[in-house]
């Protein structure tokens, strides 16, 4: 499965990227930014999508999966330091299967792969 990390912050998309490739999962791309997340589903075609909401410009997460046009074929996981109503709102206007609040826990990880059928 082909997953990209969407996560302005290098350390926390490095170490996402590390738990997933203990889990298994080798074929990963980190994109910092709106537009090279944009660049890099074009060009990697992601399953699966870790989103950051706040990704310190203009452009959110949010706005990256509003960009998929209602493309099923790739799930969406939010990830996010901020979980407050207004963000929980504007992502319930989108495709998703879960939401992680940072920092990232690995067994809640775990348990939400399994629970979409990610993991077995």
């Amino acid at each position: 499965m082909r997953i990209l990390i969407i996560e302005d912050n290098a350390i926390q998309a490095l170490y996402l990227e590390t738990v997933m490739n203990k889990m298994g999962f080798t074929q990963t791309e980190k994109a910092h930014s709106y537009s090279q997340a944009l660049r890099l589903i074009d060009e990697f075609k992601p399953e699966l999508l870790f989103v950051d909401i706040n990704l310190e410009e203009e452009s959110t997460g949010i706005d990256v999966v509003r960009s998929l046009n209602g493309n099923n074929e790739i799930k969406v996981v939010y990830i996010t330091g901020n979980s407050d109503r207004f963000y929980k709102k504007q992502i319930e206007e989108t495709k998703y299967l879960g939401y992680l609040v940072k920092p990232i826990n690995q067994i809640e990880l775990r348990e939400l792969l399994t629970d979409i059928n990610i993991l077995q």
